[in-house]
C-alpha cells in the first residue's frame, strides 16, 4: 500500500513539473537560469578576466576595497597583454604564464562576482592606450551613452567571436548575454541585434530565452515597415534586394528560428504555433525569391505532417544537393526518399528526418552566413573608433587565452611541473614549486 501511494505521489510530482503544466513565463525563467549556468565555466571566467584586466586598468574611481587591493596587479597584467606580440610568436616565458595562472586562480572569485560593465567602456580602454594626446584628454563614456557604447561593444564582439575555434560560441553566448537591447533606441541595429541574441539561444537550447527575443522583434518589424536595413542586406548577402523586400526577408527569418524554437519545445501547443511560423517563412520567402535548403528543409516537413509524399520527395532531393550536408546526411536522405515511396498514409513519419535535424540545417544555414562577413569592414563603414586596435586585441587576447589554458587543469600543472622538476635545474625546480602549488 505504502509503495502504491509513493507511486501515485511520483507520478503527480511529475505531472505538475512538465512542461505541458508549465506557462511561457516558468519557463522562461528557468531558461534564465539555465543560461547563468552556461556561463559558469573556465572558458568564460578567463576571458572577462582579459576583458575586465583591459577595462579596470583606466578606472580612476574606487569600485570597492577588494578591486584596490588588485588594482596593481590588474594594472600588471593589463600591460602584459597590450603588449603581446601573438605575430611573431610567444613572446612570454612558461613561467610568465605560471604566474599569471596563478594571479587569475587568485582574483578568480572577484572576477566571477563581477560585472564587467561597472569599469569604463572598451573603447575608453583602447584610446587611452591608442588615441593621441587630444583625444586621450576627452571625458569616459558616462550614462545613456556609456549603456549605448558598451552595448555595441558586446554585440559586435559576439559576433566577432563565435566562430573562432579559441573563443567559440560559449565567449559570444556571454557577450550576448551582457547585451541589453532594451537600452538601445529603436533602429536596424537593435532589430539585428536582437534576432542575432535569438539565434544563439536557439543554438544553445535557450528556446524560451530565443522565442521570447525573437518574438519582440517580430512585433517590432511589423510595427516599422520603412526602417532602413542596408546593413541587414549586406549580413545576409542581400545586395540584389531593395529596403522593402530585405524587411521581408529579415521578417521571414525571424518567423523561421521562432518556429523552430517552438518545435524544440515539448507542448502541443508549442507545436502548432511552430507550424504557423512556417508557413509565414515559406510565404515570405517566396515573396522574395528565396529557394535554398531552408525552404526545401521547411516544405519538406509541412509536406511530411500533410502526408504529401510526392512533393516532399522533392524538397527532399533539392536538399540533397546543398554543400552544407556530410555525406552521411546526404545517404539518410536517399534512404528517407525510398521510404517515403513506399510509405503507406497514416504511417509514422520517417524518425530521420525530425525536428533535430531540422534543426542542424538551420544552424549550418546561418552559421555560413555569418562566417562570410567581414565584420571588420562593416565596422569600419560604421566609422566604430579603434575598429583595427579592437581586431588585433581580440587576436592577441586569443592567443594568449589558449597559451593560458594549457595550464587550467590540476593534470596539466602536474605534469607540466614534472617535466619541468626532472630537467634539475634551480630554474626548473622553482617552476616545479609554483606549478606544484597551483595543482593542490
Amino acid at each position: 500500500m505504502k509503495n502504491q501511494i509513493l507511486l501515485i505521489l511520483l507520478l503527480l510530482c511529475f505531472i505538475s513539473c512538465s512542461d505541458e503544466n508549465k506557462t511561457d513565463a516558468d519557463l522562461l525563467e528557468r531558461d534564465k537560469k539555465e543560461l547563468n549556468d552556461n556561463l559558469a565555466s573556465y572558458k568564460v571566467s578567463s576571458y572577462k578576466f582579459g576583458k575586465i584586466l583591459i577595462r579596470a586598468s583606466v578606472e580612476k574611481d574606487t569600485i570597492s576595497a577588494e578591486f584596490q587591493s588588485f588594482k596593481a596587479d590588474l594594472d600588471r597584467l593589463s600591460d602584459i597583454i597590450m603588449k603581446y606580440d601573438f605575430e611573431n610568436g610567444e613572446n612570454l616565458s612558461l613561467l610568465d604564464y605560471i604566474t599569471i595562472y596563478r594571479d587569475y586562480k587568485r582574483m578568480e572569485s572577484f572576477i566571477m562576482k563581477t560585472d564587467e560593465d561597472i569599469f569604463p567602456t572598451l573603447s575608453d580602454a583602447l584610446n587611452i592606450a591608442y588615441g593621441d594626446s587630444t583625444s586621450k584628454k576627452r571625458p569616459f563614456y558616462t550614462g545613456k551613452e556609456k549603456e549605448y557604447v558598451q552595448n555595441m561593444e558586446h554585440a559586435v564582439l559576439s559576433a566577432m567571436v563565435i566562430l573562432s575555434k579559441d573563443l567559440g560560441k560559449q565567449v559570444s553566448l556571454y557577450e550576448c548575454s551582457k547585451t541589453k537591447p532594451d537600452l538601445l533606441p529603436d533602429s536596424e541595429t537593435k532589430t539585428l541585434l536582437q534576432y542575432f541574441r535569438g539565434f544563439l539561444f536557439f543554438e544553445k537550447g535557450l528556446y524560451y530565452l530565443s522565442e521570447d527575443e525573437i518574438s519582440r522583434n517580430i512585433d517590432w518589424l511589423n510595427n516599422n515597415k520603412n526602417v532602413d536595413l542596408e546593413l541587414t542586406k549586406t549580413v545576409f548577402q542581400w545586395g540584389n534586394l531593395d529596403n522593402k523586400q530585405a524587411h521581408i526577408g529579415l521578417h521571414a527569418f525571424n518567423h523561421l528560428f521562432r518556429g523552430f524554437d517552438r518545435l524544440m519545445m515539448d507542448r502541443e501547443i508549442d507545436h502548432e504555433r511552430a507550424l504557423a511560423d512556417f508557413e509565414v517563412f515559406l510565404e515570405d520567402s517566396k515573396k522574395i525569391g528565396i529557394d535554398n535548403e531552408i525552404t526545401w528543409s521547411i516544405e519538406t516537413y509541412l509536406y511530411l505532417m500533410n502526408e504529401k509524399n510526392e512533393k516532399a520527395i522533392t524538397s527532399l532531393t533539392k536538399l540533397k544537393s546543398s554543400n552544407l550536408l556530410s555525406t552521411r546526411e546526404r545517404k539518410s536522405i536517399d534512404e528517407s526518399i525510398e521510404y517515403l515511396k513506399n510509405r503507406e498514409p497514416g504511417k509514422v513519419l520517417n524518425g530521420f528526418y525530425d525536428r533535430y535535424f531540422l534543426g542542424k540545417i538551420a544552424t549550418k544555414y546561418m552559421l555560413s552566413i555569418l562566417a562570410q562577413v567581414d565584420w571588420k569592414k562593416i565596422m569600419e563603414e560604421q566609422e566604430v573608433p579603434y575598429t583595427e586596435e579592437m581586431f588585433t586585441n581580440i587576436e592577441r587576447f586569443k592567443d594568449f587565452v589558449d597559451h593560458l589554458n594549457q595550464y587550467a587543469s590540476k593534470e596539466k600543472l602536474k605534469e607540466t611541473g614534472k617535466d619541468l622538476k626532472d630537467k634539475g635545474t634551480e630554474v626548473g625546480k622553482d617552476l616545479w614549486e609554483k606549478a606544484k602549488q597551483l595543482a593542490e
